[in-house]
């Protein structure tokens, strides 16, 4: 037990203002959310779960009304998700890169990107770049992506 047990209840009591004191500037510092940084947090959501091979998060992201020039459903285009997962089960990293966001209505959105696919299979290593044209649509307060086109890039579009 301390000699100074007031010493002791001065620095939790110190501690916990700082705590508090911490907090509240974080959030007077914070920018307040808008429809464009929900749009970007969707797409870092959707990055992760790329990366992490997660399917079904990745899932979530999209649309019941998915639909694109390929002819892809939102179970189509899952099925091409999972395919590329069990291509690439390790080492699998992805690069998204937003290079513009057109809020077209209050709960629709136009993404421009650049996005970057490697991964690991059983005996080869393997990357690609694209460049990707997304249309979003607020759904359930969420972002989901309703529309998807892609085409090969430049490695140096990442940059």
């Amino acid at each position: 037990m301390s000699s100074f047990p007031h010493l002791s209840l001065g620095l939790r009591k110190f501690s916990a203002l700082a705590v508090m004191a911490a907090a509240v500037t974080a959030a007077a510092c914070s920018e307040p959310e808008t429809p464009e940084s929900r749009v970007r947090a969707a797409l870092g959501e959707l990055e992760r779960a790329a990366e992490e091979g997660d399917v079904g998060a990745f899932d979530d992201f999209v649309s019941t009304s998915y639909q694109d020039a390929l002819g892809h459903d939102k179970q189509r285009l899952a099925d091409f998700v999972r395919l590329h997962v069990l291509r690439h089960p390790r080492g699998r990293e992805v690069i998204l890169r937003v290079r513009d966001i057109q809020l077209t209505s209050p709960s629709t959105a136009s993404v421009m990107a650049h996005a970057g696919f490697a991964g690991a299979g059983e005996s080869t290593l393997h990357a690609d770049a694209y460049a990707l044209d997304l249309d979003l649509a607020l759904e359930d307060e969420e972002w989901r992506v309703t529309w998807a086109q892609w085409r090969p890039a430049a490695p140096a579009e990442l940059l």
